[in-house]
């Protein structure tokens, strides 16, 4: 096992290439290109050619009756001479024991995030430029960052494809800014704007205490629109000093830090989450997946919500977060690559993308007429789901073996700085230290 395959199997997995439950979600559809101009029919998926079996496994742990609902109904239904399988990664079912048991997974599933300990660690990587190429897979048609991260993860290979795409926005508790009389966030807005949105939010009524703002560390951080890297690929070394850390860490969380929130953490011994807005209503915003309403709809269901555009820095107008898209690879051992490539060629397809994004999700393509179907017929449609393409997306940090790793000695201290336990500096410093000695363990595997 080479050095970079060890390392790889050190990675914790999909931290955030999942959303709230199902990881990325799903994406589908069929309508007009870009330009609003009808593209031309796609080759007919060679469904008849020879019945195969193919076998797939999401290494975020979903059921069977999740892949069925976001794969494997539309699969079996286009391709009715393929016999799709599917194994759950549980215990005695992960990758490894089906490796070691001699059993073929065609393809796996996961968020970019994820994909890579699965690929690298248990050496099942597959290049699928050749396969891309030869069955007419236009790339150009993707949003451009998705491929270029990708691209970037691989050294160039391309080793999976996404399929559905998640960013993060801004949810808000319509019930409590009704409360309060004070006018709804609106898409564009800056981080002062929300600052100063979330002073006016932050106060007690009627014994009760109200929070304006609050984000995921993980999330928003792994997902930064300033698009730092956490690991340097020449020095080896991991790059948490880089002073746009600081800067993000200030703008998601210091900045908006009022009173009223640094002794709500204090108490709490945690930062406000979605269940604050959701369950308890104390909570006016949340930045978090924009996928969040559709993979957890029984959170949502009791109060009046919506979203908007993620707040934007001043010098970077418009742009949102970095995309954290759900991904499907070919494995190195599958014995049916074609019939794969095709299946994927399928689940990107516009047919397949518009029927996702109608559905609510967002699509992997850089299509105007699906992309302005979103949620149309979706349980949650009359929301602003136009808010997750308001931004554009910024670009994919580099990514390495060892990120996981190296956000979880960071996401820690967001708290331990927004309570007053330790000073940004020092927080950031002691992340660095811990990061270094684990990249010094792993260099020496």
């Amino acid at each position: 096992m080479t050095n970079q395959n060890k390392m790889w199997r050190a990675a914790i997995g999909c931290l955030l290439g999942a959303s709230l439950l199902t990881a990325c979600g799903s994406n589908s559809g069929d309508g007009k290109a870009g330009n609003g101009s009808q593209p031309a029919a796609p080759e007919e998926p060679k469904a008849n050619a020879e019945p195969v079996e193919l076998v797939f496994q999401d290494q975020g742990g979903a059921g069977e009756e999740v892949f069925n609902q976001s794969y494997g109904s539309y699969i079996r239904k286009k391709f009715p001479n393929y016999t799709i399988k599917y194994i759950q990664s549980a215990k005695g079912t992960t990758l490894q024991d089906l490796i070691v048991a001699g059993q073929t997974v065609d393809i796996l599933i996961a968020g970019i995030n994820g994909m890579p300990d699965p690929l690298f660690g248990l050496d099942m990587k597959f290049d699928m430029t050749d396969l891309v190429k030869k069955h007419g897979v236009d790339l150009g048609k993707f949003e451009p960052t998705l491929i270029d991260g990708i691209k970037t993860m691989g050294d160039g290979k391309l080793y999976f494809l996404p399929v559905t795409n998640l960013v993060q926005i801004m949810f808000y508790n319509k019930g409590i800014f009704d409360k309060f009389g004070v006018p709804y966030p609106k898409d564009g807005m800056t981080w002062d704007e929300v600052g100063e949105l979330n002073r006016k939010m932050t106060r007690s009524e009627g014994g009760l205490s109200y929070l304006g703002y609050s984000a995921s560390p993980a999330h928003i951080l792994n997902m930064s629109q300033y698009s730092m890297p956490l690991f340097d690929p020449k020095t080896k070394k991991p790059m948490l000093t880089d002073e746009r850390w600081g800067k993000a860490f200030e703008t998601y969380f210091l900045n908006n830090a009022t009173a009223g929130y640094k002794e709500w953490a204090t108490a709490k011994k945690k930062l406000p989450y979605y269940t604050e807005m959701t369950s308890s209503q104390e909570l006016a915003m949340m930045v978090f997946n924009s996928q969040f309403p559709f993979d957890g709809p029984q959170y949502v269901k009791d109060i009046d919500w919506d979203l908007v555009s993620l707040p934007v820095l001043k010098d970077k107008p418009k742009v949102g977060s970095q995309a954290n898209p759900k991904t499907f690879a070919i494995t190195k051992t599958s014995k049916n690559k074609d019939a794969a490539m095709e299946v994927i060629k399928y689940m990107i397809s516009p047919e397949m993308q518009m029927n996702y994004s109608k559905q609510g999700y967002m699509t992997v393509l850089n299509d105007d007429a699906i992309k302005k179907a979103i949620g149309s017929e979706s349980q949650h449609k009359g929301k602003n789901w136009s808010a997750v393409y308001y931004n554009s997306l910024a670009p994919m940090a580099y990514k390495s073996i060892y990120d996981t790793k190296i956000l979880s000695f960071l996401t820690p201290n967001v708290l331990k700085v927004v309570t007053g336990e330790t000073d940004l500096n020092s927080a950031i410093r002691s992340a660095q230290e811990q990061a270094e000695k684990y990249l010094e363990s792993e260099m020496k595997k």
